[in-house]
């Protein structure tokens, strides 16, 4: 008796130490994105904070910046796959109903940890079929299937093909992130369009094949990258330039290297020292994203070290957006006495459009006293490119009070695109007297989204 009473104590401070990792270092359904491959009768994809000025100047965890586990939950999960319990098929049975029916949270979650604990490639399935009710975004469902893609590998990957939920991208992170030769290999060497298996998701689901591939390689990266960020980052490198992934792959390294990183230097030293093109300045414009809405001032101050480089773009618009949000006034100054380019107008720009969603009436106070110069033009495309989602007309009449003809034009369209998105009452009206051509009326009224920072 004594002995198997030392036994259950032993396993109760087992259960309760796993129990307390999954509570405290994983996170709940509500801290989750939404992924991009799609259940049956959701819309594929998801809008990046990148690609829209209405979306504002943060990141958006996007299908590019990753919407899976974070890191805490990832160390969680491997801490609970190290502490290895042998689970018959009847007490895979009762924990799976405790987890499912209990009411207790303590339970749920100790119950839920020594499935996990109990996890291998070949009960895997047993498993599931015990958590397959939980919401394809609830962070028992990602936590099994990135530790089920830690243990099994591309078997527990291609399972998701068959099955509604986004099993896919969590699996292939927890692959990646314990066997990055064997996970990188197999997308590299991936040959969906020719290979049967992926019917279900390119014919039956109709996935376009690039996007799928995309978010696909999203899980590889959230893997690498949090073992080996710079691994990651020359893995993106890599698979931009055979063509399989997105330059934006890189906000998942940079959000990893983030959230390590002791102090700005830190994390500001490894983006720069990254290879010159378009990957290192979107790293670049995340530092300072990150950075911006802490200490503007002092972003302000590094960003100006890049005022020369083009493709800075977004390093000067993150700082002028964030900054505008807490005191327009400081953030127009700095911009203003930039030297001449364009990053001093993308400064501009994204100091107006985030004062726009402030307070919109003193921001158009501020432009109507500012003279004619292109420094105006930048402010008043910033601003017209929000407020068109709340007055598309008056937007567009301060569109078309830009000097510059083909700035004129470019911010016209744009508002008259968003004016569209929003529901397009009167658009018609409008392009009827614009002036633009037949070709760029067509454009706005058929085309899809072109969205753009």
């Amino acid at each position: 008796m004594k002995q198997v009473s030392r036994t259950h104590l032993i396993w109760g401070a087992t259960a309760l130490g796993a129990f307390l990792v999954g509570y405290f270092l994983l996170p709940s359904s509500s801290e989750k994105g939404q992924f991009s491959i799609p259940r049956t009768g959701e819309r594929a994809g998801s809008k990046s904070g990148l690609e829209d000025e209405r979306e504002g100047s943060r990141v958006k965890r996007g299908e590019m910046a990753g919407a899976g586990l974070g890191a805490g939950a990832k160390e969680g999960i491997s801490s609970i796959l190290s502490q290895k319990v042998v689970l018959s098929e009847s007490e895979i049975t009762n924990l799976g109903e405790t987890f499912r029916g209990s009411s207790d949270p303590v339970a749920k979650r100790l119950a839920f940890s020594k499935l996990l604990q109990g996890l291998t490639a070949e009960n895997a399935l047993l498993i599931r079929g015990e958590i397959e009710g939980q919401d394809h975004r609830s962070a028992e469902f990602q936590e099994f299937h990135y530790a089920w893609g830690a243990v099994a590998g591309v078997d527990a990957i291609m399972f998701g093909i068959d099955t509604e939920e986004d099993d896919m991208k969590p699996a292939l992170a927890g692959w990646a992130g314990v066997n990055p030769g064997e996970a990188m290999a197999w997308i590299e060497g991936l040959d969906m369009e020719n290979d049967s298996r992926f019917d279900p998701l390119l014919k039956d689901r109709k996935l376009e094949i690039n996007g799928l591939r995309h978010h696909l390689v999203s899980g590889i990266v959230e893997g690498l990258a949090d073992t080996d960020p710079r691994q990651a980052a020359e893995f993106v490198e890599r698979m931009v330039s055979s063509g399989q992934a997105h330059p934006g792959h890189m906000h998942i390294v940079t959000g990893e290297v983030l959230r390590a990183a002791e102090n700005p230097l830190e994390a500001s030293t490894w983006a720069d020292g990254l290879p010159e093109g378009r990957m290192r300045n979107e790293a670049l414009g995340r530092v300072a994203d990150h950075f911006a809405g802490r200490d503007p001032a002092g972003t302000a101050q590094w960003a100006e070290g890049f005022v020369s480089e083009p493709g800075m773009e977004r390093v000067f618009w993150e700082v002028g957006a964030n900054w505008a949000g807490r005191d327009p006034e400081a953030a127009l100054n700095w911009a203003s006495n930039l030297p001449e380019g364009e990053n001093r107008q993308v400064g501009m720009r994204g100091s107006l459009n985030s004062w726009a969603r402030r307070d919109p009436t003193a921001a158009g106070e501020y432009l109507q006293d500012m003279p004619a110069s292109p420094m105006r033009d930048a402010a008043v495309a910033g601003y017209s490119t929000h407020v068109v989602w709340e007055d598309p007309t008056a937007a567009m009449s301060w569109a078309e009070s830009i000097a510059a003809p083909e700035q004129r034009q470019e911010v016209m369209v744009e508002v008259a695109r968003s004016w569209r998105r929003k529901g397009g009452q009167g658009l018609t009206e409008w392009l009827s007297g614009s002036g633009l051509s037949a070709d760029v009326q067509e454009s706005i009224m058929s085309s899809r989204d072109r969205r753009r920072r």
